[in-house]
């Protein structure tokens, strides 16, 4: 990893722990290290951050809550790595995010949550949708997710 990514991943890092309320520097810092983010972390970071659980809540907890809320279709393994598609329906769920009229139709699928991503500039474009996401990456989208939908 080159030095000005880590500085700029150690500044995503302090954004984030920030936006968190507090959560676990710990968990961040694991996330942040990932070459795959793993959809129990990824359920972790939604869960805190929508205030649904504590920064104590487990992987497989975090999972749980997010299938019985119906913002994930089902409860997998949570160490299964999460493509960059289902990342986006994972996101797109702790923001309201108007959409186009497909996304609105669907209610925000993973296929529309995705484009509505792309189409803001949140993803780049060219990026494959099951494409697997880093640790980094995953913070990254997050950080923009939260810069462009959350409430002011």
């Amino acid at each position: 990893m080159s030095r000005m990514k880590k500085i700029l991943s150690v500044l995503f890092v302090l954004f984030i722990v920030g936006s968190l309320y507090g959560q676990s520097s710990k968990v961040i810092s694991q996330i942040l290290e990932e070459d795959e983010i793993s959809l129990g972390q990824l359920c972790y970071l939604s869960v805190v951050y929508q205030g649904l659980a504590n920064e104590d809540v487990n992987f497989k907890d975090a999972i749980n809550i997010l299938y019985e809320r119906g913002q994930i279709p089902y409860a997998a393994y949570e160490t299964n790595g999460v493509a960059l598609i289902n990342l986006a329906f994972v996101y797109s769920q702790i923001w309201d995010i108007k959409g186009g009229l497909m996304y609105r139709i669907t209610n925000g699928s993973p296929r529309y949550a995705l484009r509505q991503l792309k189409s803001d500039g949140i993803i780049p474009s060219r990026y494959d949708p099951h494409r697997m996401v880093s640790g980094s990456e995953a913070l990254d989208i997050f950080t923009a997710c939260s810069l462009k939908y959350q409430k002011k």
